[in-house]
């Protein structure tokens, strides 16, 4: 019986982690401002693709299935680029990075107000694409 539970654990945590974790860290600097910390399975951001009303969707995703494909080729390539800063902004209120590090995007800014962290695997964000681009109605 134990084993059983071990393996289903073991088999329900290799599902929720075979696309990585989405991390998400805000803080406001100011007295009293909230600080949320959250790991997430990126798996549920490829779920709710499929959570989502099925005709709201197509409604949304009318015409766009190029946009989708480019993205997704994007994003293919992406995978495959080494650690690299894409984007970075820096004055003298805030300052904004984007990077690929370890196979995620990473967007880290701050402001006088707010730091905000974002940790999210590129292959999960290929994996809604995806998802997105085969519930798509063709452009028309």
């Amino acid at each position: 019986m134990i084993a059983k539970i071990l393996l289903g654990m073991t088999l329900t945590t290799a599902v929720v982690m075979k696309d990585g974790i989405i991390e998400v860290n805000v803080q406001e600097h100011r007295e009293g401002g909230s600080h949320v910390h959250l790991f997430v399975p990126a798996t549920v951001a490829t779920w709710g693709v499929h959570l989502a009303p099925e005709q709201k969707l197509r409604e949304h995703l009318r015409g766009k299935t190029e946009a989708l494909a480019l993205a997704q080729a994007v994003l293919r390539d992406l995978e495959k680029v080494p650690d690299a800063v894409l984007l970075e902004v820096e004055s003298p209120k805030e300052h904004v990075r984007m990077e690929i590090r370890g196979g995620s995007f990473l967007l880290d800014a701050d402001d006088k107000g707010d730091t905000v962290h974002i940790a999210m695997p590129i292959r999960a964000v290929r994996k809604v694409v995806e998802d997105l681009q085969a519930g798509a109605p063709p452009n028309s």
